[in-house]
């Protein structure tokens, strides 16, 4: 049996567009990103979209995420995904462990992200932002009806906050 130890991420490649676009198909509520979409996103800042691949297996997850304006000096996850199998829950850690590293690295102040509310993906986030950094998503606003009208825009804020997880105190 695989182990974690055989998953690694790196920043996501040209390569991979096919992978992202098969797996966000398959997932409910995702669009499919056009290939120009995922090439402007590594031209914008692609070192902070990432895959996690198992040395044997390939890709096994992917996150994607802008740099944002109007909140300070923040980030914008745009999709997260998995595949099915034994090793989804282990890339996925991986994959969040090392955004967050990044993020705290480059000093980004939070991390935003929309979802339906209680929904599995948010209720997945919500787990991780707890487990790697003992933090809980705060509710900003519901987004415009014309882009979901479900969906609602949380954050992160991760001022304060050391790479090992927790707050710091000064």
């Amino acid at each position: 049996m695989s182990n974690a130890s055989h998953i690694h991420v790196r920043p996501l490649e040209i390569a991979d567009f096919g992978f992202v676009r098969d797996l966000a198909s398959r997932q409910s509520n995702f669009t499919v990103p056009p290939v120009y979409v995922l090439w402007l996103m590594l031209r914008i800042k692609g070192a902070i979209c990432l895959v996690a691949e198992h040395s044997s297996e390939g890709p096994l997850a992917y996150l994607l995420a802008v740099p944002i304006e109007g909140q300070g000096n923040s980030l914008f996850i745009w999709q997260v995904a998995a595949l099915e199998g034994r090793q989804r829950d282990k890339a996925t850690l991986a994959i969040l462990t090392e955004f967050r590293r990044m993020v705290l690295d480059l000093a980004f102040d939070s991390v935003q992200f929309s979802s339906i509310p209680d929904s599995p993906v948010y209720r997945l986030i919500r787990r991780y932002a707890w487990k790697l950094a003992s933090l809980v998503p705060e509710t900003l606003d519901a987004l415009p009806s014309a882009a979901n009208k479900k969906e609602s825009e949380f954050r992160i804020n991760l001022r304060g906050v050391g790479r090992h997880g927790g707050s710091q105190v000064a």
